[in-house]
C-alpha cells in the first residue's frame, strides 16, 4: 500500500454500527452486531448455508447517507449475489434476509455533557485543599523510606 493510502481508505470506509439481522429460508433469526470497517459471515460462526461479507459505504456525494453493501452466496455455488441496504430496510439475497438496524445516533457525535443534580459535574470537582504543601504520612514513614534508599545504595556499592 502507498504511503498516505491508509488515511484515504479510513476516509472514504465508514465504520459499520449498528446490528445486522439476518433470517435464513427456514426462519431463524441470527442478530450479528457491526463494529469495525468490515464483518466476514462465514459458515461456522453464523450457522448459515452460504458465507459472505459486509461493510458500509457512502451511498450520496456528501456521504451524508450510508449504507451496508452485502454479498452473499450459499456455499459450493460459483456466484455470490450483492446489494446495497439502506438503515431499517431489508433485502433479500440467495433466499436469507437481511436487515440493518442502525443506531438511532450518529456515530460520530459529540455526546453532551451530563450533569448531576446534585452539584457540579465530576471532571470540574477539585480535591479538598491542603493547609500545606507536606506529605500526609508520619514521620516514621519517611524515616523508613530513607532508610530503604540507604540500604539500596550500600548493596550496589558492594558488589
Amino acid at each position: 500500500m502507498a504511503p498516505g493510502s491508509n488515511g484515504w481508505f479510513r476516509r472514504r470506509s465508514p465504520r459499520l454500527s449498528g446490528t445486522l439481522h439476518i433470517r435464513d429460508a427456514t426462519g431463524r433469526e441470527l442478530v450479528v452486531p457491526l463494529r469495525g470497517r468490515a464483518a466476514l459471515l462465514t459458515t461456522g460462526a453464523t450457522r448459515l448455508r452460504g458465507h459472505g461479507e459486509v461493510w458500509a459505504v457512502h451511498t450520496t456525494a456528501p456521504a451524508a447517507e450510508t449504507s451496508l453493501m452485502i454479498i452473499y452466496g450459499r456455499a459450493g455455488a460459483a456466484d455470490l449475489n450483492s446489494g446495497l441496504c439502506a438503515a431499517g430496510q431489508t433485502i433479500a439475497l440467495d433466499g436469507v434476509t437481511f436487515t440493518w438496524r442502525a443506531p438511532s445516533a450518529p456515530v460520530n457525535a459529540i455526546p453532551h455533557q451530563r450533569t448531576t443534580a446534585g452539584g457540579p459535574p465530576r471532571n470540574l470537582r477539585t480535591p479538598p485543599a491542603r493547609s500545606s504543601n507536606t506529605r500526609s504520612e508520619p514521620a516514621s514513614g519517611l524515616r523508613s523510606r530513607l532508610r530503604n534508599m540507604v540500604r539500596v545504595v550500600t548493596q550496589a556499592t558492594r558488589h
